[in-house]
């Protein structure tokens, strides 16, 4: 039987990269994103390489969609071994810059999303009594840094929450591991949310 990967945030830079690499290692898999007309970067990687991928579609802010998606995963493929919880986005400014409402939507995308899509999967891996979970880090999820703390606030809430799984869910045979890149050259900072700053110029110093 076909061991199988779901992963989120699919369409460049780490999420395309690593559903690349799963499928090279014989998983069926699913590579989701919020708009699969962004596919064609990874089909046409898929297609040099001779690899078979899945692209579905998962907007991570949505509950629905997760579901679906989870749902489509279990219709088609009738299991789920690894999970790489990827999506996510970066927004940058001082405290004192950063709307509460950003700072909302930041934990929306980065963290909540996560612990939804976790609640649909591992209830599947624990009844299969095996499975990965891969939560996409940062290395700034280990230190605080000045002129981004809506982002690294989330990712220190995803490795306090990733250890909790590694305890809950490692009894059952579920693994549970995270990621903690550096700077890496994807379209992350493309992607990025930067507010005009109406601090004390002195931030800038």
């Amino acid at each position: 039987m076909d061991k199988v990967a779901l992963v989120t945030g699919s369409s460049s830079g780490i999420g395309l990269e690593t559903s690349l690499a799963l499928a090279k290692d014989g998983y069926r898999t699913f590579a989701s994103m919020r708009d699969t007309g962004k596919a064609i970067e990874l089909q046409e990687a898929a297609k040099k390489e001779n690899l078979s991928i899945d692209v579905i579609e998962l907007d991570v802010d949505k509950e629905d969609s997760i579901i679906s998606a989870v749902k489509k995963v279990m219709s088609e493929a009738g299991r789920i071994d690894v999970l790489v919880n990827n999506a996510g986005y970066g927004q940058f400014g001082c405290t004192e810059d950063v709307p509460i409402e950003d700072f909302r939507k930041q934990f929306e995308t980065n963290f909540f999303s996560i612990v939804r899509i976790i609640q649909e999967v591992a209830p599947i891996m624990r009844k299969q009594g095996s499975g990965v979970i891969v939560n996409i880090s940062s290395v700034v999820g280990r230190m605080g840094l000045p002129g981004s703390p809506a982002y690294i606030s989330t990712k220190f809430a995803l490795e306090g929450f990733s250890e909790c799984l590694r305890y809950e869910l490692g009894q059952f045979g579920v693994k549970t591991t995270i990621i903690e890149p550096g700077v890496i050259k994807t379209n992350f900072f493309k992607s990025m949310h930067i507010p005009e700053s109406k601090t004390d110029p002195k931030y800038k110093e």
